[in-house]
C-alpha cells in the first residue's frame, strides 16, 4: 500500500513534466516572420541602436553587446517572455514600457534574426503564456 501511494505522486509528477516539455518550442523552428524582423530593426535602430550599436555591438560601456558571445550567453536557454519582459520593462533606460509590447517584440524579432535565428511564417505576439514556451536556441 505504501509503494502504491509512493508511486501515484511520482507518475503525476512525470506526466506533468513531459506535458510541459510537449509544450515548449525552440526558435530554431520560425517563430517571428522576415517582415516582423524588419520592424523591429527599424525601431531598434531609431530607438536603440545609440547605446546597443547599429551593429548589436554596443556603444556605451553600460549596454549590453546583442550579437556573438554576449548574445549566446545571455540568452541561449531562455524563453521569448524572458527575453521581452527585461527589454519591455527597462528600455530605454529610464523609460521602460514606453513602446507597445508589439513594437518590443518586433526589435526582439530583429535581435533574433540578426543573430541567425531563422525567420517563420508567424509573428509573435504579445501573449506572455505562449512567449513562455518558447525557448532560444541559438545556431
Amino acid at each position: 500500500m505504501l509503494t502504491r501511494a509512493a508511486i501515484a505522486p511520482l507518475l503525476l509528477l512525470c506526466g506533468t513534466s513531459l506535458l510541459l516539455a510537449q509544450e515548449t518550442k525552440s526558435t530554431s523552428t520560425g517563430v517571428f516572420t522576415e517582415e516582423q524582423a524588419k520592424k523591429g530593426e527599424t525601431t531598434y535602430q531609431r530607438v536603440c541602436g545609440s547605446c546597443h550599436g547599429a551593429d548589436l555591438h554596443s556603444t556605451e560601456p553600460e549596454a549590453p553587446d546583442l550579437t556573438e558571445g554576449a548574445f549566446k550567453f545571455g540568452w541561449q536557454g531562455k524563453t521569448i517572455a524572458d527575453r521581452f519582459e527585461i527589454i519591455r520593462n527597462t528600455m530605454p533606460p529610464g523609460r521602460g514600457a514606453s513602446l507597445d509590447d508589439q513594437t518590443y517584440l518586433d526589435i526582439v524579432a530583429y535581435i533574433l534574426r540578426f543573430n541567425d535565428i531563422p525567420a517563420g511564417n508567424q509573428a509573435l505576439q504579445p501573449n506572455i503564456n505562449l512567449l513562455k514556451q518558447i525557448v532560444i536556441s541559438v545556431p
